[in-house]
């Protein structure tokens, strides 16, 4: 089996790019997924409410856009609920790579913002890795008009990732989505292509 890293910065396009592998059959975990449903979990709402307070929910629920604007703003809170949850996410995607393994799946495509966001080679565990890049000024209009941010909260968000084009030393595939979505399935297609003939 080939797994597969995709990573890009927030409001690049990568969840587009992992979309299409899908329409060819390919299997995708979604590691913010899996994250975002962890938040509602009852032991790890307990334990975001202990460093936050009530304020942190709307609704009985943690209000992922509050967490968000915490988490955004300041490097060290982004690390601490980094700490709570990665285990938990981590343990997930071994769970579903196995269970697409006995599915007979050849081919798994890991989204993730966070490979390779603190070091500067692939994951042992990583068979290749695809990096999608988009202009910043592009990608905050993105994060505007898509989630309702300010242009502020939008920036912000950006800048607390690693720049994405520093990834690409050790991507043996970039896409640059900077055309229309027929231009983005081309590139993907080509890359599946390679991934099933080359890897």
């Amino acid at each position: 089996m080939k797994i597969i890293g995709l990573t890009g910065g927030i409001a690049s396009g990568k969840t587009e790019v992992a979309n299409i592998f899908k329409r060819y059959g390919i299997e995708v975990i979604h590691t913010d997924e899996i994250g975002h449903n962890y938040l509602s979990h009852p032991e790890m709402k307990e334990k975001i409410i202990d460093i936050y307070g009530k304020d942190i929910l709307t609704n009985g629920q943690i209000d992922r856009n509050k967490l968000g604007k915490i988490v955004f703003s300041n490097n060290e809170e982004k690390k601490r609920i980094n700490t709570l949850i990665h285990p938990l996410v981590i343990a997930d995607i071994i769970n579903r790579i196995q269970q697409a393994q006995e599915k007979g799946h050849e081919i798994v495509i890991i989204e993730s913002a966070l490979i390779a966001e603190d070091e500067d080679r692939l994951p042992h565990w990583l068979n290749g890795l695809i990096l999608v890049v988009c202009p910043e000024e592009i990608r905050i209009q993105r994060l505007v008009n898509s989630r309702g941010l300010s242009y502020e909260e939008a920036r912000l968000r950006i800048q607390s990732q690693r720049k994405p084009e520093e990834k690409s030393t050790i991507a043996q595939w970039v896409i640059n989505n900077v055309g229309d979505l027929k231009t983005l399935e081309e590139q993907t297609k080509k890359i599946i292509e390679e991934i099933r003939n080359v890897v």
